[in-house]
């Protein structure tokens, strides 16, 4: 089963060798993902690990009360972030619920 985060947009890094990719599209336990040189490659869900957000980047909730909420990671204090939405609103979730995205 995939993770909750094997989504779209997610930034992700390969266990095999390290490198960054984004996740362009989802096939079931399979996703085609874009990395840093511009070339593709089609992945299972376990060949990927999750880039930890970082503070000013930009997040996608993916677990509690709050999931699909999308904003800037403002700040983090523990186990706790404050995101700032496009709507100027400032919320604060989960640290482990976050997923880095690219727009």
């Amino acid at each position: 089963e995939a993770a909750v985060w094997f989504m779209e947009r997610v930034c992700v890094q390969m266990k095999s060798n390290s490198a960054k990719a984004v996740i362009k599209e989802i096939n079931g336990s399979t996703a085609i993902v874009e990395l840093e040189d511009g070339s593709s490659s089609t992945i299972r869900n376990g060949e990927v690990s999750m880039v930890p957000p970082q503070e000013h980047d930009l997040v996608l909730v993916t677990g509690g009360a709050d999931v699909g909420v999308e904003g800037e990671l403002v700040c983090i204090d523990g186990t706790d972030a404050i995101l700032k939405e496009s709507n100027e609103n400032f919320k604060i979730v989960d640290y482990a619920h976050l997923a880095k995205i690219t727009n």
